[in-house]
């Protein structure tokens, strides 16, 4: 076996034979590792690596998105699961129940980001944990703590790449309230090249209501509301994880009323959601990164009655007809088509008291570098 796949591999030009791996479906690419010690060589290199992801990013519509689930339970025991739900082309998706990734994964395991198919965690052990759903591979390392000075604080993450420095970074924010709704920010970084925290320049904003930093075009982003008064003012901070800079995305205009935004990413795409208070939500898509007038609205959504809880962005279908919502701590599929809502939570078994969702593409990106 090994013999004719090296010969089938020598009859093709290098960059040929490179290029067609590219292309095949990440299941593929890991049943091909075991053809040959040359396959499994230039599989598992940093290079293909590397190109594999580019590839992916660049060509979402031969791209395979997932959604992976972090459901805490309560009933005999406490256990946290990860489900990968495939978006299918006849029912929207499927679902595949993946198994506790490490030990370290606890009841109060949370969901920090996703970026480049790896999904980045936090347990209670005072450890965070990058994990590759599609090779099961993980990389456990210390969260760092921040002595508090005894007005205490508020906690931000974000997980993303710098692409120039080709290194994955975890991103911790410490929010200390001022006056006046202000808040005064202290920020470290975690670099997985490095294995280290350390302290960047901070800086002032108001109310960071994103809980996680949403990654894109290099960028993490956090939705930040500001109070006047008797209404609010709402803005994304932005952080460059390469330059290390700040800075600042205007929203899209919304009305003058109770407002609470939402932000998410979706082929690589910069999502909003606006919800007004209590009856309705607009989506939009910022087709151009950075150009605030590329903003697009996508939908406005009647909400459920029962509603209880704000909506988030999850993934946009490429042709804008689906999207894919978590409300609260249920999944629920909205069809742009007759304006329905679908409740997606059959497959949500037994005492959930914590349920965290993101998307990622799948890669076999590696948790180390």
């Amino acid at each position: 076996m090994e013999e004719t796949s090296t010969v089938l591999a020598q009859q093709l030009p290098e960059e040929i034979f490179f290029e067609i791996l590219l292309r095949l479906p990440v299941k593929s690419l890991l049943k091909f590792r075991s053809v040959s010690k040359s396959w499994l060589s230039l599989i598992s290199s940093p290079l293909f690596n590397k190109t594999h992801v580019n590839f992916s990013l660049n060509n979402p519509q031969m791209t395979d998105y997932r959604l992976a689930v972090v459901a805490s339970v309560s009933k005999l025991g406490r256990i946290c699961n990860i489900y990968n739900m495939g978006f299918e082309k006849d029912s929207f998706f499927t679902v595949v129940k993946h198994s506790n990734p490490a030990k370290s994964l606890s009841l109060s395991a949370k969901i920090l980001g996703s970026c480049n198919g790896l999904i980045c965690l936090t347990s209670d052990k005072f450890t965070l944990m990058l994990f590759n759903p599609c090779t099961g591979n993980f990389n456990v390392f210390p969260d760092s703590m921040l002595k508090d000075n005894g007005g205490g604080c508020y906690v931000r993450y974000g997980f993303g790449y710098d692409v120039s420095n080709e290194d994955y970074k975890v991103v911790k924010i410490f929010s200390f309230p001022l006056a006046e709704g202000r808040y005064e920010n202290m920020v470290k970084v975690y670099s997985l090249k490095d294995k280290s925290w350390s302290i960047i320049e901070g800086f002032n904003s108001g109310n960071i209501n994103g809980k996680l930093g949403v990654f894109v075009n290099g960028a993490l982003h956090w939705e930040v509301c500001y109070s006047y008064c008797s209404s609010d003012c709402w803005e994304i901070v932005t952080l460059d994880l390469a330059a290390g800079q700040y800075g600042k995305i205007a929203l899209p205009r919304y009305e003058d009323e109770g407002i609470y935004w939402t932000l998410g990413v979706s082929r690589g795409y910069l999502v909003a959601c606006c919800n007004y208070e209590p009856k309705k939500a607009d989506m939009w898509v910022m087709k151009e990164y950075g150009v605030e007038k590329s903003w697009t609205k996508l939908v406005t959504m009647s909400l459920p009655v029962d509603r209880r809880d704000y909506i988030s962005p999850l993934f946009v279908t490429e042709k804008g007809d689906e999207v894919l919502l978590q409300l609260g701590a249920e999944l629920m599929q909205y069809n742009t088509r007759n304006a329905s809502f679908k409740r997606l939570d059959d497959f949500m078994s037994g005492d959930f008291r914590q349920v965290q969702m993101a998307t990622y593409f799948e890669s076999i990106a590696s948790p180390h570098i």
